[in-house]
């Protein structure tokens, strides 16, 4: 079937057991269409929103790829129950079966839909950076499950941990039937271990949380290294960028996230070396941020991305 395939990680899945909620009880309600981007390419757009009760966790976007050999799927969401509408979505567009799964990063509102997908298709191969699965295995699952679970009221309650099987790194091209699946692996971006998708045949690029369009978020790894993956993003021959939050489209998207992290990070250097405290500096930032007031998860997150920057440009000093 793959035409690129390592020797398999021992697959850890804690749990393929019954949801301990009723079947159905937490399906989830709304009915997210399906968007064609290519001849092969699909979104689910989630809600561009902070994790909620009433959006049942769910908030990112997952992609949906067919192939000769069968469907791959991006990022199935934030629980079980995600996983499963993606499942669902899929056989309104194929009658093919999920073969595979990428996992951009560590950061459970897009990966713990892999329980939702292997529940289903128990043979599909799930990818992800290597730094992604050993957080996953030292723990990182469960922290995410309790604290999505806590956010949202208990929404994904059932949901289990899966981890992704095959690790993979910058360059890798992972063949599917007719499609070629090109990984930029750019370490530590967005979160420890983001990794990013070409879709050579296709000119659709899917960043996960490298790229976000109106929407912030907890950010945990590197505001450099983020602008180091967006450069290298926008440098590819591509129609389409898919962010891990928030509407498609081209370059466009790039420069005005881009915008807000230099801005972010400039703005924190110029005070810090005025010796403000990021607390002390957190209003004159937030001043300067303006125009990004708008964005969905700013008055939430601000606060935390100004500290980030802050510690960030400290290490940067020494």
């Amino acid at each position: 079937m793959f035409t690129r395939m390592k020797k398999l990680l021992p697959a850890v899945v804690l749990c393929m057991c019954t949801h301990t909620v009723q079947a159905g009880e937490l399906d989830i309600k709304k009915d997210y269409p399906v968007t064609r981007l290519s001849n092969n390419v699909y979104v689910i757009y989630g809600p561009n929103e902070e994790v909620s009760k009433q959006n049942q966790a769910f908030r990112n976007n997952p992609a949906i790829v067919t192939t000769s050999k069968g469907v791959v799927v991006i990022d199935p969401g934030s629980s079980v129950y995600t996983g499963e509408m993606v499942v669902k979505k899929v056989k309104t567009i194929t009658k093919e079966p999920v073969v595979a799964v990428f996992n951009s990063h560590g950061h459970g509102d897009h990966w713990l839909g892999n329980d939702g997908i292997r529940r289903h298709f128990p043979n599909a191969v799930i990818y992800g950076h290597e730094s992604m699965i050993e957080g996953i295995e030292s723990g990182d699952g469960e922290m995410w499950i309790k604290a999505i679970n806590k956010r949202s009221e208990g929404a994904i309650e059932g949901t289990k941990v899966v981890v992704p099987n095959e690790a993979v790194k910058d360059g890798d091209r992972i063949k599917i039937g007719n499609i070629t699946f090109r990984v930029y692996g750019v370490g530590k971006a967005h979160s420890d271990g983001d990794i990013m998708l070409e879709i050579i045949e296709e000119k659709v690029f899917l960043s996960g949380d490298v790229l976000r369009v109106k929407n912030l978020g907890p950010f945990m790894a590197s505001f450099s290294g983020n602008l180091k993956a967006m450069d290298m993003a926008e440098m590819l021959n591509v129609k389409v960028y898919v962010p891990g939050h928030g509407a498609s489209g081209d370059k466009v998207i790039i420069d005005n996230y881009r915008e807000f992290i230099t801005t972010l990070k400039s703005e924190v250097k110029k005070y810090y070396e005025e010796g403000l405290s990021d607390y002390e500096m957190k209003p004159k930032v937030i001043q300067a941020l303006g125009k990004f007031k708008s964005w969905s998860g700013f008055d939430e997150n601000i606060g935390r991305l100004i500290n980030l920057a802050f510690l960030e440009v400290e290490s940067e000093a020494f």
